[in-house]
């Protein structure tokens, strides 16, 4: 196994022991001096307090369904960062229907029993549906910023992986190179990250970008998109690469992505479903992916 798998190895053993309010998987996950910062529990340190601290969501929000998009992992192989996305389904058919979104940032490190979480921020930015079902978790006010509101438990600007300067992956190879050019836009759109987004498209880039219509350049597609994002401070772009194509000389590449609709991510036969598509073109400039063209697609599709 690689890095990479080997830390999506702990964050699938961390979700499934807080949907099933696990505490020994959950402390696993961890290691001794470990810390949280969530929005929704405030903080805890050491591997037990953090265990016991996300297990007692178990008999209000649970039993929930957790699912992962959006992962990007990066750093050496003694010290890496993730940041991920989730969201969660009330699954009792008895219970009223409820789901959330959040949003992760971890550094783990790796010692002689594998890799473990040493800080996690973990942020839940909306919940949708039975409000009763996360009634002792703190979420956010509501729309916009009024005085007295908490600072946030992510800052990307100071805590992203590509903020503090942590290298990809040695072994990473082009395609996911791609696939993380999508999550990179989608971190960076979603938290607000400006200086970031900026960095995910070409000078020359163009494409339609609904509901602003078609956009010519980098500065006016970064130009709607920082007054567009204003607004929309709960939004999460959940993605699953559908299609990833690396020409020859591993310079120019086409991804499509499946837009995931946390309220609803499947048809009723339980196939994944997706709210809409992009079909974005990459070149590879100065060593990064960088997206040339844009075109977001709404409209419910699945992968047949």
């Amino acid at each position: 196994m690689t890095i990479r798998d080997d830390v999506l190895s702990v964050l699938e053993s961390f979700l499934a022991g807080w949907a099933g309010g696990d505490g020994k998987s959950l402390g696993h996950a961890f290691n001794a001096s470990a810390s949280i910062h969530s929005s929704a529990h405030g903080e805890a340190f050491g591997a037990e307090n953090i265990a016991a601290l996300l297990a007692a969501d178990h008999g209000n929000a649970m039993p929930i369904q957790l699912v992962s998009t959006n992962q990007y992992v990066a750093g050496n192989d003694t010290h890496t960062v993730l940041t991920a996305y989730l969201y969660g389904h009330v699954t009792d058919p008895t219970a009223s229907a409820a789901v959330f979104g959040a949003v992760l940032v971890a550094d783990l490190t790796r010692g002689e029993d594998g890799w473990r979480f040493s800080d996690l921020k973990l942020s839940i930015p909306w919940t949708d549906g039975d409000s009763s079902r996360f009634s002792r978790w703190k979420v956010l006010p509501g729309q916009g910023w009024k005085l007295g509101d908490p600072t946030p438990t992510i800052v990307s600007e100071l805590d992203s992986p590509w903020a503090r300067g942590v290298p990809p992956l040695s072994s990473t190879d082009a395609v996911q190179q791609v696939a993380d050019a999508y999550t990179r836009y989608a971190w960076a759109i979603d938290q607000g990250d400006i200086g970031l987004l900026s960095g995910c498209y070409t000078e020359d880039a163009f494409g339609e970008f609904p509901p602003m219509g078609h956009r010519d350049g980098r500065h006016e597609i970064i130009g709607q998109q920082k007054e567009f994002r204003r607004h929309w401070p709960w939004m999460q772009h959940f993605g699953r690469p559908l299609s990833i194509e690396v020409g020859e000389d591993e310079t120019t590449a086409h991804l499509v992505i499946g837009r995931v609709i946390p309220q609803k991510p499947l048809t009723p036969d339980g196939q994944d479903m997706y709210g809409a598509h992009y079909k974005l073109d990459l070149r590879l400039v100065h060593g990064a992916w960088r997206i040339s063209y844009f075109d977001y697609r709404p409209g419910w599709i699945t992968t047949d």
